[in-house]
């Protein structure tokens, strides 16, 4: 039972769980009829975290070349740029 406790991808599954409920929190009290940029920039901000978390973690791109990590994260700052960007640029 404590060899479960040690893995480092329980903590960090319980981590992913926590942030979800905290994103769903912040959503459901702040999500009235109105867009509220506020929301929107925490609830994306917890998606990339997760997003990056699930990448290095449950992927393994952790232990990968140095060249998988840059593209991942790359691709990572790319995604969310695009959607902060395509949030913004509609209000």
């Amino acid at each position: 039972m404590t060899a479960y406790r040690r893995n480092p991808l329980i903590f960090v599954w319980a981590l992913l769980t926590v942030v979800t409920i905290a994103s769903w929190q912040t959503a459901r009290d702040g999500g009235e009829a109105h867009l509220n940029a506020t929301v929107t920039v925490v609830v994306l901000s917890i998606a990339a975290l997760k997003t990056q978390l699930v990448i290095w973690h449950f992927m393994e791109v952790r232990h990968a070349p140095t060249w998988l990590k840059v593209t991942t994260n790359g691709w990572l700052l790319a995604l969310f740029g695009l959607l902060f960007g395509f949030y913004f640029a509609a209000l």
